[in-house]
């Protein structure tokens, strides 16, 4: 026998345990279960046996012929640090009638729907056998982080950064943001300057103040609007503040001012 052949029939050996290996690693499946709302199935594997521990799922499910635009992808994984199947929904074309979902209960991984009557729902799976209950599902990329239920897009696993690497907020930006309109929520909104009890700061006071210290009260100064920013929603409730105490002070001045051109009027006549 020739080098040649030999070296044929070990690549070839080679190639054979490459895909031995890898198919022992990977796996997929596809079964049909008949689910609604009351009556959620298990989902199990090629054989009928529960889900196996120590790898990670990619689930994606579809309704059987009907109307209705269904779709869904799902990541499905054991954590063995707190004993507990977990589920992330990657993308639903719905939550509602007849979408298939899944759900985990008593620690079970299901396919439902939300609709009474009972629905033939495809699953589609592949297995990643990583023989390890504490591989995380960053093992899949992005489409563990972000997530789509019909038109909505989300993140729910920290914070986002566009134009820097190292967000500090929920959202980060460096650079310019264009919008049409920004709705900032707040609460306490600065109407108690108007009540009978508030307590105004004399014109004496605020004057003190601003040769003490450069701004008025409760403003940020410009160091520190510089070195760290300010919070829309909290610099509209003081600068509203101030504003509307500089309405009492200018109402309190026409009352002096009203007060002082009647005293005139009199010593006139």
């Amino acid at each position: 026998m020739n080098k040649i052949l030999v070296y044929q029939i070990i690549f070839l050996l080679l190639f054979l345990v490459g895909i031995s290996n890898s198919m022992a690693q990977t796996s997929t499946f596809i079964k049909t279960v008949s689910v609604s709302a009351t009556a959620k199935v298990e989902l199990t594997d090629a054989g009928g046996q529960p889900l196996k521990v120590g790898g990670l799922y990619r689930v994606k499910l579809a309704v059987s012929p009907t109307g209705t635009r269904t779709g869904a992808e799902y990541l499905v994984w054991y954590d063995s640090p707190t004993t507990t199947w977990q589920i992330r929904a990657v993308a639903l074309a719905g939550s509602t009638s007849n979408h298939p979902l899944l759900i985990v209960e008593d620690n079970v991984v299901k396919v439902y729907t939300n609709h009474a009557n009972g629905y033939a729902v495809k699953a589609f799976v592949e297995f990643y056998d990583t023989g390890n209950g504490t591989v995380v599902p960053q093992f899949f990329g992005s489409s563990f982080q972000w997530q789509r239920n019909a038109a909505s897009l989300f993140y729910l696993d920290g914070n986002v950064g566009i134009g820097t690497g190292a967000p500090a907020e929920k959202l980060s930006v460096k650079g310019k943001i264009r919008a049409q309109e920004i709705k900032v929520e707040t609460a306490n909104w600065p109407d108690y300057v108007f009540k009978k009890n508030y307590g105004l700061r004399s014109l004496d006071s605020l004057r003190l103040f601003i040769q003490e210290n450069g701004h008025l009260p409760e403003v940020p100064n410009a160091e520190s609007a510089e070195s760290e920013g300010i919070s829309l929603g909290e610099m509209n409730k003081v600068l509203l503040k101030k504003i509307e105490e500089l309405t009492l002070y200018l109402l309190e001045k026409d009352k002096e001012i009203a007060e002082i051109k009647r005293e005139l009027g009199k010593t006139k006549n």
